[in-house]
C-alpha cells in the first residue's frame, strides 16, 4: 500500500474510533444524569431542591413556601406510585396474554426483566420513604 493510502486509512479509522467513543460516553453520561434526576425526585425534595436553586428565595420566603412544597410533593409522589400500580396491572395482563406464544427460554428472560424492574422500582420507593428534606438550609 502506498504511504498516502495508509495515512488516509489511519486518519479515518482514528476519527471513527473517536466518534464511537464520544457516542458511548455521551450516552452513558446522559443515562447517569437521568438516573440521578429520577433518584433525586424519588427521594423526596428533588423538586424543591431544583426550584429553590433556580428561584434562590430569601430565608423568609423559604419559610413561607416550605408548606406549599410539602403539600405538592406529597400529592405528586402519591400520584407517581398510583400510576405505577396501574402500569403493573396492565403489564400483568400483557404478560398473561403473551406467555402462551413464548418458549421456556423467552419466558425466563421475561421473568428476569420483570424482576430487575421490580427491584429498581422498589428500591426507589424505599429511597422515597427514607428521603429527608435536605435543602431547607440557608441561601445558595
Amino acid at each position: 500500500m502506498q504511504l498516502k493510502t495508509k495515512n488516509t486509512l489511519t486518519i479515518v479509522s482514528t476519527l471513527l474510533i473517536g466518534m464511537l467513543i464520544g457516542f458511548l460516553i455521551s450516552g452513558r453520561l446522559t443515562k447517569m444524569r437521568m438516573d440521578n434526576m429520577r433518584e433525586s425526585f424519588m427521594q423526596g425534595g428533588g423538586m424543591e431542591r431544583h426550584l429553590m436553586r433556580a428561584l434562590n428565595p430569601t430565608d423568609e420566603q423559604r419559610n413561607e413556601i416550605a408548606p406549599i412544597f410539602d403539600r405538592y410533593s406529597q400529592v405528586m409522589s402519591e400520584q407517581l406510585f398510583e400510576h405505577q400500580s396501574e402500569r403493573d396491572q396492565i403489564y400483568t395482563e400483557f404478560e398473561t396474554e403473551l406467555k402462551p406464544y413464548l418458549n421456556d427460554r423467552q419466558i425466563e428472560r421475561l421473568e428476569r426483566i420483570k424482576m430487575e424492574q421490580r427491584r429498581k422500582f422498589h428500591g426507589q420507593k424505599n429511597m422515597k420513604r427514607r428521603g429527608q428534606r435536605q435543602y431547607r438550609g440557608g441561601n445558595n
